[in-house]
């Protein structure tokens, strides 16, 4: 099986595309899914953004603070919790989500063109589950790893 190799043309060349599309609105594909998740939910703490795309902290902070110096994003400090921070969209983050997520919208179709809506769903289902024991087996890497150290 190559399915390894395919999923890794497919992210490249998503990336690429994406990469190419957001660079009008000053942003990457790496960027593009933190706008996505703070103006659906404003008010999300910066660490739980690790949490939920399953990346370093580091990458989240460095992320979120050029997205903040762009004018995408604005950090609150959490009353309920001092050392953390809520982000907020701004204007200009609000303006360019909905073609952010039509930019995503349109490659997703473009992909799975010619695909029944039950493949579709098959797919999502399938790559979500991929997606789940991938993390599942790092994180139960890192947990025997830090026990081994102890």
């Amino acid at each position: 099986m190559e399915w390894m190799k395919w999923l890794s043309i497919a992210d490249r060349y998503a990336k690429m595309d994406l990469d190419k599309q957001l660079a009008a609105l000053g942003l990457n594909s790496s960027q593009h899914m933190y706008i996505i998740r703070v103006c659906n939910t404003p008010g999300v703490q910066q660490d739980q953004l690790a949490e939920m795309f399953h990346i370093h902290p580091s990458n989240v902070t460095r992320s979120v603070a050029y997205l903040e110096k762009q004018g995408f994003l604005r950090r609150e400090q959490n009353p309920e919790d001092k050392r953390t921070c809520r982000l907020y969209p701004t204007a200009r983050a609000q303006q360019v989500c909905k073609k952010i997520e039509a930019i995503c919208e349109s490659w997703q179709c473009a992909v799975t063109e010619g695909f029944t809506q039950d493949e579709i769903c098959v797919l999502d289902r399938l790559l979500q589950r991929v997606a789940s024991s991938a993390v599942m087996r790092i994180e139960h890497q890192i947990i025997g790893e830090e026990a081994a150290m102890e």
